[in-house]
């Protein structure tokens, strides 16, 4: 929450003093226009990960394919693995079934769950995000080869957060705390 606050903090400040001249105030607007969509989305990803540990979340639902939400998930975490020269091997199973829930928190689910595994790989890891059927239900893996340690205690705190998020899209989660693997797995029913 803190780096959008101070990147508008700080402008804020050299603005108010006068110390930003006419051919940069563009960009400065630019930033701070950034900066607050970004401290936005936090906030609201903050207050749904309240409501969904507090049980009362409510969410839109609707039939969605899998593979568009890993696509739009994996875009967004792709610059969290490039800080550990991580990538991303998607495969997706593009038969399968539709899956009910609400786009923008699924979204937001499968993107932790990317960034938790991209937190725990080693460094410069190949991530494999695979989509299956699963004894009839629609599941997703994320896995490949962990650092040393086990997962850390704000991994964990993401994963349980992840979990409950995960219970009202009628899915279940699992962690893999197998040594030398990062790896989570979300499996749920497919759609009637």
């Amino acid at each position: 929450l803190r780096t959008p606050l101070n990147t508008v903090m700080s402008w804020t400040h050299l603005l108010q003093q006068g110390k930003v001249d006419g051919s940069r105030s563009e960009h400065v607007m630019n930033v701070l226009a950034r900066s607050t969509r970004e401290q936005v989305v936090m906030l609201d990803e903050f207050v749904d990960d309240a409501r969904a540990v507090l049980g009362v979340l409510k969410r839109d639902s609707a039939g969605l394919r899998i593979e568009d939400i890993v696509a739009r998930a994996v875009e967004r975490a792709a610059p969290v693995a490039r800080l550990r020269r991580a990538s991303f091997d998607v495969q997706p199973h593009r038969a399968l079934a539709a899956i009910e829930g609400d786009e923008q928190r699924l979204q937001r689910l499968v993107h932790r769950l990317l960034v938790a595994v991209v937190g725990r790989a080693r460094e410069g890891a190949v991530l494999d995000v695979s989509s299956h059927l699963d004894a009839g239900s629609v599941a997703l893996r994320i896995e490949g080869p962990a650092a040393d340690g086990d997962w850390s205690d704000a991994a964990l705190l993401e994963l349980r957060i992840a979990s409950f998020v995960a219970s009202l899209h009628n899915a279940e989660l699992a962690i893999d705390g197998a040594p030398g693997r990062a790896a989570v797995a979300l499996r749920w029913l497919a759609r009637p």
